[in-house]
């Protein structure tokens, strides 16, 4: 059964492109709880974008894992979250937004205690993420409208 999780922190905001073969995009934000020790991780809802990621533990398991992650499947899943997150975060590509302090809410859907711990996270939460400021609402979602960029 899903439930809210609610906290005041940096975010960082970040458009993903989570299927190769439609080119969906979908708009991801991370930030952290428990003094770093979980990863929080959360779809930012964009009206009308049909292709919206409903599980993103099933997002990590479509782009594949790392040889040194260890645990299960879900393990392993999270540990993708928590690696595109804090990548996300300490390598910003254009049009990343990070706030360094703002009040968000998650409609948790999923979590996972970690193999151990990764990018400095024993578990990560993942749902649907609600920022409390309009305007940086606004912003991420803005960020569904930037051109893919292609090398």
């Amino acid at each position: 059964m899903a439930k809210d999780l609610s906290g005041t922190g940096r975010v960082t905001v970040f458009p993903v492109l989570h299927d190769w073969e439609t080119g969906s995009r979908c708009i991801l934000a991370y930030t952290t709880t428990d003094g770093g020790l979980t990863a929080v991780l959360g779809v930012i809802p964009v009206e009308d974008n049909v292709h919206e990621p409903g599980d993103l533990f099933a997002l990590g398991g479509r782009h594949g894992f790392v040889g040194e992650w260890k645990g299960d499947h879900k393990q392993k899943c999270g540990c993708w979250l928590a690696c595109t997150g804090y990548g996300s975060r300490t390598v910003l590509k254009p049009g990343t937004i990070d706030v360094p302090d703002t009040g968000w809410t998650l409609d948790m859907s999923q979590t996972v205690d970690l193999a151990g711990a990764y990018y400095g996270h024993q578990r990560v939460v993942a749902g649907r993420m609600t920022l409390n400021d309009p305007v940086l609402t606004e912003q991420a979602r803005a960020l569904l409208d930037r051109p893919l960029i292609s090398a």
